[in-house]
């Protein structure tokens, strides 16, 4: 049931059994006043603090000593306290059915985008300039190379065409060249010997050597390549060479010994 303070209006929400069964003295929290209470009607029904007007929360008995009237004074002192107001949620704005993000630094995420996007685009640059270099150490990456219609330029085409170009004869000497002809039974073994001097002021590959023998209208009737004994050579290095024919032709009357051409 509900009380209200005859002083101060406050309301209150008591059990009825507290005033079984023939009253007793209550006191207001808010303005300490005391007055008799009387017992509830039988039929008095007990109210919830949720249909009182308002929303209030039921009183905390705490009997003390009765302080008022002398003849107040063989009466129980029944004190309430007032009842707050429960404080009901604000209801959510419609449409708004996510928590609202305070102090959100949205430059943060702004500059987190341009960063992602540059570091793609030094990623694409960089397949794209240093396309030569990644696919003769990745091959794999030919395939999709190829498959963008792209051209794979190797280091080597970039070259310029005058250094690719300079023949070997410009390169390398071949000097003291010696020919041998050894008879071991029925087998005529044909021996070439020299040397091969750099030209050059730095280390280079050695390329293969050719041997022709021609015939006397100067015709090619035998010939054949062959590796030195190096396969490179520094500057102002002499290297030498050897190769040797079985049973080489008659009709040979003349001999060459050249570099062999790609």
């Amino acid at each position: 049931m509900i009380l209200t303070c005859p002083e101060c209006a406050a309301r209150y929400v008591v059990d009825p059994k507290a005033l079984m069964p023939a009253g007793r003295v209550v006191r207001c929290a808010k303005c300490k006043h005391s007055w008799k209470e009387g017992p509830p009607e039988v039929d008095t029904p007990v109210v919830d603090g949720t249909e009182a007007e308002g929303p209030v929360s039921p009183a905390e008995e705490s009997p003390s000593p009765a302080k008022g009237t002398a003849q107040d004074a063989d009466e129980d002192d029944f004190a309430v306290k007032r009842a707050r107001r429960k404080k009901r949620p604000r209801p959510m704005p419609k449409g708004s059915n996510l928590p609202a993000l305070q102090n959100h630094n949205h430059g943060g995420i702004l500059w987190g985008w341009y960063g992602l996007a540059a570091f793609v685009a030094i990623i694409i640059s960089s397949f794209l300039i240093f396309q030569s270099t990644i696919a003769d150490v990745w091959p794999p990456s030919q395939k999709l190379y190829r498959a963008l219609g792209m051209e794979i330029v190797h280091e080597a085409q970039n070259k310029p065409e005058s250094d690719a170009e300079i023949p070997p004869e410009e390169l390398f000497k071949i000097t003291n060249t010696v020919l041998n002809k050894v008879r071991t039974g029925k087998v005529t073994t044909l021996t070439v010997e020299g040397n091969i001097e750099n030209r050059t002021d730095k280390t280079i590959p050695l390329p293969l050597l050719r041997i022709s023998l021609k015939g006397d209208q100067g015709k090619v009737i035998r010939e054949w390549t062959f590796k030195s004994s190096a396969a490179t050579i520094s500057k102002g290095e002499i290297v030498p060479f050897a190769t040797s024919l079985a049973n080489p032709p008659d009709a040979a009357t003349s001999i060459s010994v050249t570099f062999a051409r790609k």
